[in-house]
């Protein structure tokens, strides 16, 4: 039982000490290489922004900062103890120190950490940009709606119908972008060719049965099977139901990151209205939301 015992003891102390040296070696490879201590000022609202490190890019909310020297908004990520509400304008100081570790998956990192809150003030910030995303984030993540739309008209006399749908910039969105971002609850970009963003807002997605979809889609069939329905709405505010565009939308998963997308509006009764004499049966519009 003696025996025993010191044996115990003696795997124990083995493992310990691994873990001291294991624990010191870490320490070692982890090296200070800066430290400063500024002043922040933080926005009253997180907002749509990409956390880059060297094998990933994330997208998610950050916050929006202006320090001592500057007076335009920029984003941050995490803020280490620090107790966040929306609505709040705050002035906070924190540390912000940089490591080096060659053991680690991004050898070179920045931690930042609350020292102090100011100030904390219950207001909406000014100024603040709709986003934090880069202009090659959206070229190389985020599909967009491709205006270049098919069509389909079932009517007696369909050649105004037909001009119509080709003149009329809206259905091309006037010549800008939309660009979905599939995060979440996903948010939507109106871009113009300089990446300027015209609107933007929040896509709500919501369940729908394929009995609920008019006959007239039926003139532009998928050659797919397998399906999944649904309802895309673009809103711009807190009101779901104050939408700026709305789809019905059919998609089929090609692989886990490839989701292909087909954008649906019945626009019958739009052209019954418009063309009364042209005896319109049905008209029908699909986009492709395009991959990248």
């Amino acid at each position: 039982m003696k025996n025993r015992n010191f044996l115990v003891m003696l795997f124990m102390a083995i493992f310990t000490m691994i873990g001291v040296t294991s624990c010191n070696d870490d320490e070692e490879d982890k090296k200070v290489t800066g430290y400063k201590e500024y002043t922040l000022t933080v926005a009253s609202a997180k907002l749509p922004g990409v956390l880059t490190s060297s094998d990933n890019n994330v997208l998610t909310d950050v916050y929006a900062v202006k320090n001592e020297q500057s007076t335009d908004w920029e984003a941050q990520g995490s803020i280490g103890k620090f107790e966040y509400e929306e609505g709040y304008e705050y002035q906070i100081r924190i540390s912000e120190t940089n490591y080096l570790g060659y053991r680690m998956g991004d050898p070179a990192w920045t931690e930042y950490e609350l020292l102090e809150v100011i100030s904390k003030e219950h207001k909406n910030s000014e100024n603040l940009p709709p986003h934090f995303i880069p202009d090659w984030y959206f070229e190389q993540y985020c599909p967009y709606i491709n205006p270049e739309f098919a069509y389909a008209i079932d009517a007696d006399k369909k050649e105004d119908i037909e001009n119509d749908l080709k003149t009329n910039s809206t259905y091309k969105f006037g010549g800008l972008r939309y660009y979905i971002a599939f995060y979440g609850i996903g948010i939507w970009f109106l871009q113009d060719d300089d990446m300027h963003t015209v609107e933007h807002g929040v896509l709500i997605r919501k369940s729908k049965e394929l009995t609920e979809f008019p006959e007239s889609y039926k003139l532009l069939p998928l050659e797919i099977k397998n399906y999944e329905f649904g309802e895309f709405n673009f809103v711009t505010s807190d009101d779901t139901e104050d939408y700026v565009m709305q789809y019905d939308v059919f998609m089929y998963v090609v692989a886990p990151q490839i989701v292909d997308i087909w954008l649906y509006k019945d626009l019958t009764a739009y052209y019954q209205r418009k063309y009364p004499a042209a005896d319109v049966k049905a008209v029908v519009i699909r986009y492709e939301v395009k991959n990248l």
